[in-house]
């Protein structure tokens, strides 16, 4: 076999997964696949080649020139790839069939399972799958087919509706409530933070505006694992109102916040929005969702 035949997309994916994620480790995870047997992959994929593909820096694998002719060949095929899978999805008139959906954590724990449940009872050729994920999935790349996105800015390129509008408020523990505590100034309570990106969105700077850095015990880098945290008792968050009010071990402290509140968009690839079963899935999940908009917008 010459060495031209033996490179094929599987190398290309693995190759591309590594620069993506700067490690073995992490290439790994994304690939679903063990360190070793990573590891062994890319030692053949490099000896077939001929060269090395990466460099070892302390801040991780970095591609070598010849490694970075392979990401770039790499890219190539994978968004021709993705578009030739995005035409032939469109060609499908089927109204039966599986669909993606990808969402992120406290959406997917709080607002989809009945939404997802009644979809299924009452529309019984879809198949629905769930991708949960705090990043943002690719439906150029169809990562995913339908997703959930709170966000004021959807993507120009995805076509889409705006199915819900998602409130924000103070939620605190109910011991703390019944101790007393919560009639206490803000500045004296316990407080939930966040960390890594979510320092940084809308709910982040209304804590750092509203909250004293030393008020907050205890930080989280997902509104779930702050919803958690809450609900052991660590202190008062601020979450959306489908997550707040669905546990009871929390007390809502005061109306949503108003400048906190974002539309709930549901998206497509304009490629995947022409075929009838991910219009009649698109349908469907709007209309359950409609039936939580009290809850979404904090009225329940």
């Amino acid at each position: 076999m010459s060495r031209t035949s033996a490179f094929d997309w599987d190398d290309l994916r693995i190759a591309l997964a590594i620069v993506e994620s700067g490690t073995l480790s992490g290439a790994a995870a994304a690939l679903h696949v063990s360190h070793p047997t990573l590891s062994r992959r890319l030692q053949l994929m490099e000896r077939r080649l001929g060269t090395r593909l990466f460099e070892r820096t302390p801040g991780g694998l970095r591609p070598t020139e010849a490694g970075e002719e392979v990401r770039t060949l790499a890219l190539r095929f994978r968004d021709e790839i993705a578009g030739l899978e995005r035409r032939v999805c469109g060609r499908d008139d089927g109204h039966d069939g599986p669909v993606r959906v990808t969402a992120p954590d406290a959406v997917s724990e709080y607002l989809l399972p009945d939404v997802l449940a009644a979809v299924c009872r009452t529309h019984d050729g879809l198949r629905l799958e769930l991708h949960v994920s705090n990043d943002i999935v690719s439906l150029a790349r169809r990562e995913a087919d339908i997703a959930l996105r709170v966000t004021r800015t959807p993507q120009e390129t995805l076509r889409g509706r705006e199915v819900g509008t998602v409130a924000m408020a103070v939620y605190a523990p109910r011991q703390l409530t019944e101790a007393g505590e919560a009639s206490a100034p803000p500045t004296r309570l316990p407080w939930i933070g966040f960390d890594a990106g979510l320092a940084c969105s809308a709910p982040g700077s209304w804590l750092a505006r509203n909250v004293s850095p030393d008020n907050v015990r205890f930080r989280a880098n997902t509104l779930l694992g702050a919803a958690q945290a809450a609900r052991a008792g660590i202190g008062c968050a601020v979450l959306p109102c489908f997550v707040g009010g669905s546990i009871p071990e929390l007390v809502r402290l005061g109306p949503p916040l108003d400048e906190l509140a974002q539309p709930l968009w549901l998206l497509m690839h304009e490629d995947v929005a022409r075929v009838p079963r991910m219009r009649r899935a698109s349908a469907a999940l709007s209309e359950e969702i409609a039936r939580s908009s009290r809850l979404m917008s904090g009225l329940d």
